[in-house]
């Protein structure tokens, strides 16, 4: 269903020098399985250990965290009907500190990754209080490296459960863009 988390998503909380976020990325439906966290059905009709597909998507998106933050932990929340109310269903830790030694502005700043779903959604991935590296330049083009080539990767293949708002697989990249979040510059008080 359009614009739903459902059947289920990842909450995943992260702090920064200077504040506590969180981010929400949908996914295909959990199951209870032997294992850490559960598992997810895959897009290629299997499953795949949820606290596996959960560590390499955000090991990949540690590099554009400056390496005073961390992705600290997760829960996975089902919802198999948009109309009934989040359920938490497993969570594990990832103490999964940022990369970048040398981030530029970050504070109160937001990358925003965004995708297009085979259901012709968007998919997108909020990052607050990331490492901008002082360039706020909009990236229209897929690079062939880097931390954006690595997330598409585990987005795209069959055998992670990654989805858009709508279910739908991402197949394809829009853009990267990197601006000031008001929100945050208000909260954190800078004018």
């Amino acid at each position: 269903m359009p614009a739903s988390v459902a059947p289920a998503f990842v909450k995943t909380n992260y702090h920064s020098i200077y504040g506590i976020h969180a981010a929400v990325v949908p996914t295909l439906a959990w199951m209870d399985t032997p294992g850490d966290a559960g598992s997810f059905e895959t897009h290629g009709g299997g499953i795949v250990d949820a606290q596996d597909m959960i560590e390499n998507l955000y090991t990949a998106l540690a590099g554009i965290l400056p390496d005073t933050a961390v992705f600290d932990n997760f829960i996975i929340y089902t919802q198999p009907d948009p109309d009934e109310l989040p359920t938490p269903a497993a969570q594990g830790n990832l103490a999964i500190p940022g990369l970048d030694s040398t981030p530029g502005w970050a504070q109160a700043t937001q990358v925003t990754m965004s995708f297009r779903t085979s259901n012709f959604g968007v998919m997108k991935i909020v990052t607050l209080d990331a490492a901008t590296n002082n360039d706020f330049s909009k990236t229209s083009t897929l690079p062939i490296s880097g931390v954006l080539f690595t997330v598409f990767g585990l987005l795209t293949v069959d055998t992670n459960g990654w989805a858009g708002r709508d279910n739908g697989q991402v197949q394809g990249f829009i853009s990267q863009t990197i601006t000031l979040n008001e929100k945050l510059r208000r909260a954190y008080r800078l004018a």
